[in-house]
């Protein structure tokens, strides 16, 4: 018999809404964007540790808004596609909290 995939639930508004209502949160998606992100630059981004930064990444994954490909031991981030509605209110949010830091990569 044939495995079916199961396909993750859309997550709750409360949720999504949560996930957008941290600056920190906030800079990570300005700072994933559109590109696949390494959480070492995250890291440096947002001027956090790691454990921090993975925290973070966590309650975006359940917000539906990032998701993560593993490479060995690194994990590397990409922003969901989102409906244009929610899209233009990240891009909105994410100048205020971005920071200009230098990118550094493993």
């Amino acid at each position: 018999m044939p495995r079916v995939k199961r396909t993750r639930p859309v997550p709750a508004v409360p949720t999504i809404c949560r996930a957008l209502a941290d600056p920190t949160r906030l800079a990570l998606l300005a700072r994933i964007g559109r590109d696949e992100v390494c959480v070492c630059d995250l890291q440096a981004w947002v001027g956090r540790d790691q454990p921090t930064v993975s925290r973070h990444l966590a309650v975006l994954r359940r917000g539906g808004l990032v998701v993560v490909r593993k490479e060995g031991r690194w994990c590397h981030y990409s922003r969901r596609p989102l409906p244009p509605p929610l899209m233009a209110m990240v891009d909105l949010a994410a100048p205020r909290v971005r920071r200009a830091r230098k990118a550094g990569c493993c």
